[in-house]
C-alpha cells in the first residue's frame, strides 16, 4: 500500500521508485522535486530521510535494504549501488560544514565531495561516511565507524576514524 502511495506522488518527490520496492514506514524527503532514483526491489526502513539540493542527486541501485532512520544528505552525488545492505541509523552525507577555531562553524561553509558505494557492500549500524567517501565492491563497514577516504574492495573497514582491518576471502 505505502508504495502504491510513494508511486502515485513519484514526480512530486522523487525522479523514480523501481518495481518490487517496499516501504516499511514513512520517508521523508527534505523537498518536493528531488532528484532521487530508488531502484528496484529495495527495502526502505521506517524513517529514512533523504535531501538533495537543487543541482544534487542519489541513486540508489536494485535489491538494496536501507533500514530504519538513516539519513542520506547530497550536496552534490550518492551512488549506492545494487544488493548493498545499510544497517539502521547510518548517516550518508556528502559535505561538511567547515570550521575554523576563531570563527566556529557558521557561515565557514561546507566541504562537498561526492560517495560512491559499490555492489555488495554491507554498511553496519550507526556508521558515518562522509564526503569523497568510496567504498569498493564486496566491503563490509563495522558499526559505528567513521569513514572518509578510498577503500580497496573486498575489505573489512572499521573504526573512527575507519580504516582497513582485513582483506575478506
Amino acid at each position: 500500500m505505502r508504495a502504491a502511495y510513494y508511486r502515485v506522488l513519484c514526480p512530486l518527490y522523487v525522479r523514480r521508485i523501481g518495481a518490487g520496492t517496499q516501504f516499511f514506514g514513512p520517508i521523508r524527503l527534505g523537498r518536493p522535486f528531488s532528484n532521487v532514483t530508488i531502484g528496484s526491489h529495495n527495502m526502505m526502513g521506517y524513517g529514512v530521510f533523504m535531501q538533495t539540493g537543487r543541482a544534487s542527486s542519489i541513486s540508489i541501485g536494485d535489491h538494496c535494504s536501507i533500514n530504519s532512520f538513516c539519513h542520506l544528505v547530497a550536496g552534490e552525488r550518492i551512488v549506492i549501488g545494487n544488493n548493498v545492505a545499510i544497517a539502521e541509523l547510518v548517516s550518508i552525507r556528502d559535505q561538511e560544514h567547515r570550521f575554523h577555531p576563531d570563527h566556529g562553524v557558521r557561515g565557514q561553509g561546507f566541504d562537498v565531495a561526492p560517495i560512491m558505494i559499490e555492489d555488495n557492500v554491507w554498511i553496519g549500524r550507526g556508521v558515518y561516511i562522509g564526503p569523497g567517501s568510496h567504498i569498493r565492491r564486496g566491503s563490509i563497514v563495522g558499526a559505528n565507524s567513521v569513514v572518509r577516504g578510498e577503500f580497496p574492495p573486498n575489505v573489512l573497514i572499521a573504526g573512527a576514524p575507519a580504516v582497513v582491518k582485513k582483506e575478506l576471502d
